[in-house]
């Protein structure tokens, strides 16, 4: 079905019109805005968009952990003087959770995406090994985040 051109409703418009606005996202695949003094503040948009979107995030989400876990996968093998593996998987981790923004769900979604990919190209070996630390790594992360939120 053809998406329909996007609206705009203001917060008290969508307060009244809120059941009109769910319809038209569910059955017309239309967005709406929601704005508050003019300025865009929030969507409601179907259900496919919002999917679409999240993939989206979470592949690029695990290919930038799949950068860091082929380099963190060559420090750990031969760390620098004064480094255990364990520390480089760590520095490692702290900075992807810096990179990322620290939402420990998109890390989380980031591990599944890097997980499957590893799986469809477990034809080629030396991308396994990265490809399983790239998931540790947005694990041990999505952990940090969750600590330093103060939910552990």
């Amino acid at each position: 079905m053809k998406q329909e051109a996007a609206e705009e409703r203001s917060v008290r418009e969508l307060r009244s019109e809120l059941a009109d606005v769910l319809n038209a996202a569910t059955v017309r695949d239309q967005t709406t805005y929601v704005t508050s003094r003019g300025r865009r503040i929030a969507a409601v948009v179907p259900v496919a968009i919002a999917e679409a979107a999240a993939d989206s995030q979470a592949v690029a989400d695990a290919e930038t952990a799949m950068m860091y876990a082929v380099n963190c996968v060559m420090m750990e093998d031969k760390p620098p003087p004064g480094q255990t593996p364990e520390q480089v998987f760590e520095g490692y981790a702290a900075y992807l959770l810096e990179q990322l923004g620290g939402d420990s769900g998109r890390f989380l979604a980031g591990a599944r995406a890097a997980c499957i990919a590893a799986a469809e190209n477990v034809g080629w070996p030396g991308l396994w090994r990265p490809a399983m630390r790239a998931v540790d790594l947005c694990r041990r992360a999505a952990q940090l985040a969750e600590e330093s939120a103060g939910v552990a």
